[in-house]
């Protein structure tokens, strides 16, 4: 029967008898859960004690680890009691290390050695393969045009192909055998240079742990130690694939991906990996907001005075001082680097809770510490994307193809770059922004070449008006023509603006005969026009745009052209 193991973790010091027995035990990474910054790292020994007090040791913890994060569970074939849990800073002996050093380094000259041989043997198959071509021909073909045409009978030319050909297969396998070795030996490399760089002497310190635990039998088990690290992290990126098509509704497949990052001093080897998108290391609750005062300048500079001059009560200044060295310890604690890493393709399963998302990676993962991590492949999902061209012919004459589509799944999807690809070919990268399930959101994926679009100055004019008291008026029109060339009809967006006025001296208004916006303001921008319509195919609209700007004569205005 299986028990579980049962006890408080304290932050005292457990004081074991004489007659308690130490057991160093080792241990192993058995899973992470990642954090956008942060990491929870459990580990699992296993044990097997005698009934009593004892000790469990576990030696070289990173010297990073939060002391008030360890935990200590786990289970056994008898209840055992986790009395408390003590830590301390150990200096790690340099010259084991270094000894471990020296022993990799030996192995990975070795290795190179022997590859170099593996060339040798490859150049020396290549030219014995060139001589038995050149012997074969000798005897068949005349080597000089006084030399005449050599007899052979069939025996014979039988005899030669077969000894050629036998003995380019047998060289042919010598090569493959060689080359195989030889991509062995670079994968073998690889890990050794792996674990030379997890081996640096700049980590002297480690934590060293102390279990301290009672068993009321003998028994064997499996403890589970779990701590926090900050060197470590995750951020998210997207993979857009927009199939289009004239038959039928686009599809845009949205694949999620996350680059995991970690440079603690152990390597992740072998682990089971979930990505969490809470944030641990952030603000755990809104903010106080303060009073604010309205007073005379010279009351408020009273106030200020005496605010500065009386001195901050005992209890308040400790408290100042205790969330300032909080404060300090958040920004003494390592950034995450920005690095390039090598990828890893995994789907995900995904966890919802009531205020969260977990990304559990199927199977076993291994991410070192030396710079180079992992990507991760989270989901895809596709749907269906309403495509449209949207363009702003005042600044550029382009079409720019969009699509929209509605978010699926209850994950949230945290903001990232995106990679944007439409028919299987690359056109650039976009943003995501934050999204939650059933929100709608709108990708561009690059100039649209069937969509020509061209702004054409109608009208420009300026001159005075009125018969009693002149005023300055000046007159411009557009024409903006969109011609679809596609074989299906095609949703366009255009967006233009006219002046505006917050003077009641200057009026701005549309003039007759233009075309009606969809929108005025468009997303509250003062006069940012916006124009919603469909064109058939091959079939060409033109939107008409113009002002009139009227003002006093005395005035001189200014605008932005």
């Amino acid at each position: 029967m299986r028990l579980a193991l049962t006890g408080a973790v304290l932050a005292t010091t457990f004081l074991v008898p004489a007659s308690a027995a130490d057991f160093n035990a080792t241990s192993r990474i058995d899973r992470v859960t990642v954090y956008p910054q942060g990491a929870d790292v459990t580990r699992v020994a296993e044990v097997a004690l005698p009934a009593g007090e004892h000790r469990i040791i576990l030696s070289g913890l990173p010297a990073s680890v939060d002391p008030r994060s360890i935990r200590v569970e786990g289970e056994g074939t008898s209840a055992l009691e986790i009395a408390s849990v003590d830590t301390k800073s150990q200096y790690v002996d340099q010259a084991a290390r270094d000894a471990e050093r020296k022993a990799i380094e030996r192995q990975i000259t070795q290795l190179g050695d022997e590859r170099n041989a593996l060339d040798q043997v490859v150049s020396d198959a290549g030219q014995q393969r060139q001589f038995l071509i050149g012997l074969a021909d000798k005897q068949i073909v005349p080597q000089s045009a006084t030399e005449s045409l050599k007899g052979i009978d069939v025996t014979q030319l039988g005899g030669l192909l077969d000894l050629v050909s036998s003995r380019l297969t047998s060289l042919a396998k010598t090569v493959q055998e060689a080359q195989l070795r030889q991509r062995v030996i670079d994968e073998q490399v690889t890990e050794l240079n792996a674990k030379l760089n997890a081996l640096s002497p700049a980590d002297a310190y480690r934590t060293e742990t102390v279990i301290n635990v009672a068993a009321k039998a003998e028994m064997k088990g499996a403890l589970r130690i779990s701590y926090r690290l900050q060197e470590a992290g995750w951020s998210p990126y997207y993979d857009a694939r927009l199939t289009t098509s004239d038959t039928a509704a686009a599809k845009l497949e949205l694949v999620r991906r996350a680059e995991v990052t970690q440079y603690t001093p152990e390597s992740w080897d072998n682990v089971s990996l979930t990505l969490s998108t809470t944030r641990p290391t952030g603000t755990t609750a809104a903010p106080d907001l303060g009073e604010q005062e309205v007073a005379a300048q010279a009351e408020y500079d009273r106030m200020l005075r005496n605010q500065s001059a009386a001195p901050a009560p005992v209890a308040e200044a400790e408290d100042m001082q205790a969330e300032m060295g909080a404060v300090g310890d958040a920004l003494a604690k390592p950034k995450l680097a920005e690095e390039k890493k090598d990828a890893f393709q995994r789907q995900a399963m995904i966890e919802i809770s009531g205020y969260q998302a977990s990304f559990v990676i199927p199977g076993r993962v291994s991410v070192d510490n030396t710079g180079q991590a992992k990507k991760v492949r989270i989901s895809s999902d596709e749907q269906q994307a309403e495509l449209a061209v949207e363009t702003v012919p005042m600044l550029d004459p382009n079409a720019y193809l969009t699509a929209s589509f509605v978010m699926k799944g209850e994950a949230p999807l945290l903001p990232g770059a995106t990679n944007l690809y439409r028919d299987g070919v690359y056109v650039g990268q976009g943003v995501l922004p934050m999204l939650a399930g059933g929100e709608e959101a709108t990708l561009g994926f690059g100039v649209d070449d069937m969509v020509r679009v061209e702004r054409k100055e109608v009208k420009k004019s300026r001159g005075e008006e009125g018969l009693l008291s002149s005023s300055n008026v000046e007159e411009r029109a557009w024409d903006i023509s969109v011609k679809n060339m596609h074989k299906g009809k095609m949703a366009v967006h255009v967006l233009d603006r006219m002046p505006f006025s917050s003077s009641e001296k200057i009026e701005v208004e549309l003039l007759p005969g233009m075309t009606p916006p969809t929108e005025k303001d468009f997303k509250k921008r003062r006069g940012v026009m916006s124009w919603s319509f469909d064109v058939g195919a091959g079939a060409e609209s033109i939107v008409k745009t113009g002002y009139r700007i009227t003002w006093p004569q005395d005035m001189k205005i200014g605008q932005a052209d």
